[in-house]
């Protein structure tokens, strides 16, 4: 957001049935300030907070400016996002249009004028929301007050807080305007979906469910889904129930302010969807959330629950009325692990996702190792104060890691990372690929015995299940010097029909793997971009192509047996050849090709989903 009195970008809920588009757009304020009747000349315009209380009294002033509206205003609803709870949450009411920012007091704030609504009680680190359409019935200015229910006060941050900016007050206003934008003409099989079509910003991920709905991972603006047979995207926040954050031990939600980046995303059964974030970034020179739980324990003080709980992975599944979502939080309670009896939070940037159905399974790919979910949890029912798989329906990490030497060549390193390739085979076993070494995690192949196929892919009779694709300049049990290590830098597997393996890397190509992990054949400068940066990989199941997304521009390829097809220059809108391509996945709830391609979008130029339909 920014500190301005200008919309974002609007996002766009169309009713097809009726032909009725229902555009939201989000303002935040112009000006905000409380006063403080126990300081009644004193200005408190510049903090960063906004306070309503009646013991101490406290009330609190917001001003609006909206513009840019089309169209007949159905809803608008006021959002503060509350730092801590109340029992008593404020009223909200119409007030005059005299007092500054920089100046009013409580002895000079305005009087209140027509009640609102009241938002009842408020819990900590939440959005409080408030029912404010007689307020608004257009373009124009918006004044409002909070005024206190009661003596538990609430806290909520204002528009100038600069570390919590994604928590600034909004004003959420949704018109009716006219019938659907179209998605605009493609060539030779090509359509696009953008931002004109209610689609985010960035696209890091594009998938379709079972139901044909195309769900996309929107980073910081959450998650869209474009719902078949409709032309425009709906959007998902936490405010809808998306939750980027697991479970204490107690059952409660971490404390601290909540973090939002839908980075991954897998269609699943009709209607529902696996969704990955990204974990909330630390405070400079904190740990990451990777790292958060172990270093603070070992430097002596509290880990920050608000970043190694976040991230992780939801279920999503459209409602009539919205989304219901259960949670996945990839970790592991207390003396689960015997090397770890404090319990074990290492997971939680969801790079990759991949749902199977035939083994009730979604597996996640992520920072330092992969995981497995059950498919259909109906949710974390540990009892507080306990912890087990079942009721977790989680079980994590395995890792295909290597001993490798430090920079200084004094001590040794776990080169374990970043696990975009997930692709599963078709007797369950599933693939992942990462920063230093590949496996096959031998799942299906071991009855779905979890805990054996882990052995099978880290236990040190299965070397040959930690599969360097690229060739370090020695072999385990070596330990590589980091001169001598060549990292695969794995961006993206697809398991082909034959049950051979394509696998893609950020800087070295693509390389074709047999079904037990032999290398077969290799790719780089005959790919679209000259050099073979991919970023995604994707099989096609009509015709056993595979197609490649390059990293730093020029298109897609597709190999089919000995050609490669480039799509670039000439059949891409010339906007899009400079585009990541973040993500490729096969619509496969109908008979027909459909190749959904995320276009990341950068500075200067927004994402867009393409669909080829095309031969």
């Amino acid at each position: 957001m920014q500190c301005s009195g200008e919309p974002e970008s609007p996002v766009s809920i169309t009713t097809e049935e009726s032909g009725v588009v229902e555009e939201a757009r989000t303002f935040i304020p112009i000006a905000d300030a409380r006063v403080d009747a126990n300081n009644p000349a004193t200005n408190y315009g510049g903090d960063s907070v906004l306070k309503v209380d009646a013991s101490p009294d406290y009330e609190t002033f917001l001003r609006f400016e909206v513009s840019g509206l089309s169209g007949t205003v159905r809803r608008a609803k006021l959002r503060l996002y509350a730092t801590d709870a109340t029992a008593n949450g404020p009223s909200v009411y119409t007030t005059g249009s005299s007092w500054q920012e920089s100046s009013v007091t409580f002895q000079t704030k305005p009087s209140v004028q027509t009640h609102l609504s009241t938002a009842g009680a408020v819990a900590a680190n939440t959005w409080a929301e408030w029912d404010v359409t007689a307020a608004v019935s257009g373009n124009g200015t918006v004044n409002l007050a909070l005024v206190p229910t009661g003596s538990d006060g609430a806290v909520f941050w204002s528009r100038n807080t600069s570390s919590n900016a994604a928590y600034r007050p909004q004003l959420v206003v949704t018109v009716e305007t006219s019938t659907p934008t179209p998605p605009p003409p493609g060539s030779g099989g090509w359509t696009f979906y953008g931002t004109a079509q209610g689609g985010p910003r960035y696209v890091y991920g594009v998938s379709a469910d079972a139901g044909g709905n195309i769900w996309v991972a929107g980073g910081e603006e959450g998650l869209f889904v474009l719902q078949a047979g409709h032309t425009r995207f709906r959007r998902f926040t936490m405010a809808d129930g998306l939750r980027p954050y697991g479970y204490m031990l107690d059952g409660r939600a971490p404390s601290g302010v909540k973090y939002l980046k839908v980075i991954s995303v897998a269609g699943g059964p009709a209607g529902v969807a696996f969704v990955g974030y990204q974990g909330k970034p630390p405070a400079s020179g904190m740990p990451t959330c990777e790292d958060e739980w172990d270093q603070a324990y070992y430097a002596g003080r509290t880990p920050d629950a608000s970043v190694y709980k976040s991230g992780d992975a939801d279920r999503v599944t459209l409602t009539a009325t919205g989304i219901h979502v259960v949670h996945y939080d990839l970790s592991t309670g207390p003396n689960k692990v015997a090397a770890e009896p404090r319990g074990r939070e290492k997971l939680c940037n969801i790079w990759r996702i991949a749902y199977d159905a035939r083994t009730n399974s979604v597996w996640f790919g992520a920072n330092h190792g992969f995981a497995w979910g059950r498919a259909n949890f109906p949710g974390y029912s540990c009892a507080p104060g306990t912890w087990d798989y079942g009721c977790a329906g989680v079980m994590e990490h395995v890792h295909p890691a290597i001993n490798a030497w430090n920079s200084s060549k004094t001590g040794g390193i776990l080169l374990t990372d970043a696990y975009y390739g997930v692709s599963v085979a078709s007797n369950g076993d599933v693939w992942f690929g990462g920063a230093n070494r590949s496996t096959r995690f031998r799942y299906g192949t071991n009855g779905n015995n979890y805990w054996q196929a882990q052995v099978e892919t880290e236990g040190s009779s299965y070397i040959w299940n930690r599969i360097d694709i690229w060739p370090d300049a020695v072999a385990e049990p070596t330990w590589p010097t980091r001169e001598q290590r060549v990292d695969d830098h794995v961006s993206g597997m697809a398991v082909m029909s034959d049950q051979t393996v394509w696998v893609g890397s950020w800087d070295r190509g693509l390389a074709q793997l047999s079904s037990s992990g032999h290398v077969l054949r290799r790719l780089s400068t005959q790919l679209a971009d000259g050099h073979g940066y991919v970023a995604s990989v994707a099989a096609d199941p009509l015709d056993n192509s595979v197609w490649a997304g390059m990293s730093w521009g020029g298109g897609l390829s597709r190999v089919r047996g000995s050609s490669i097809q480039h799509y670039g220059s000439g059949v891409l809108p010339s906007s899009m050849l400079n585009l990541r391509v973040s993500d490729i996945q096969v619509d496969r709830s109908g008979s027909r090709r459909r190749i959904l391609v995320g276009f990341l979008g950068d500075a200067s130029t927004p994402g867009s989903v393409g669909i080829y339909t095309g031969q």
